[in-house]
């Protein structure tokens, strides 16, 4: 077959698939890596891993919630990666001048802080438990759902995320932040 021979399967898979989940995508990476600078790349990247799994997708029970699975892995790879820039790019002597910076208001400087906490402590869980924290608590994903994208059982999917949140629960509670998923929700 040809390269032309693939182009309309190729767009029959974005507009099916691709195109109505876009919009879920840049919100789910937002609420992942909230840092405007990294979102666009860290968008880019999961559109590429989705394509190199366009057959998977094609074939699973729930086309989008693996999307959102892998969506959701790029940007927690991304976080990952931005936080270890952050750390590198430290001055490495005292002397050394950094950047001129602005402080923004002191509330802000504390939401900042505690939004940044949160994400270096999603960062630090384990893979399962940390996707099915935000696929469930984050992105409101159902259990059924969560268990299909990390193909799991539903209440393994269930024990993911309560594990999830008490390890969150320990690793907040320096920066007095208090962890209990959403509003009205049974533990």
């Amino acid at each position: 077959m040809t390269e032309m021979a693939h182009v309309p399967e190729s767009d029959d898979f974005y507009d099916a698939f691709v195109a109505p989940m876009e919009s879920g995508m840049l919100r789910a990476v937002w609420r992942i890596v909230r840092n405007p600078n990294l979102v666009q790349d860290t968008v880019q990247d999961a559109l590429a891993a989705i394509w190199r799994c366009r057959e998977k997708i094609r074939l699973h029970p729930n086309p989008p919630a693996l999307m959102l699975k892998i969506t959701t892995d790029v940007s927690y790879d991304a976080l990952r990666r931005s936080l270890r820039l952050q750390q590198l790019e430290q001055p490495a002597e005292e002397g050394e001048a950094a950047a001129p910076f602005h402080a923004p208001p002191a509330p802000q400087i504390e939401t900042d802080q505690i939004e940044e906490g949160i994400r270096a402590a999603i960062a630090r869980l384990p893979r399962k438990q940390a996707m099915a924290v935000l696929m469930h608590l984050v992105h409101e994903q159902p259990y059924p759902s969560v268990a299909r994208a990390l193909g799991c059982s539903e209440p393994t999917a269930r024990i993911h995320v309560m594990r999830g949140r008490a390890r969150l629960r320990r690793l907040l509670f320096h920066l007095g932040v208090a962890f209990h998923g959403r509003k009205g929700e049974k533990q």
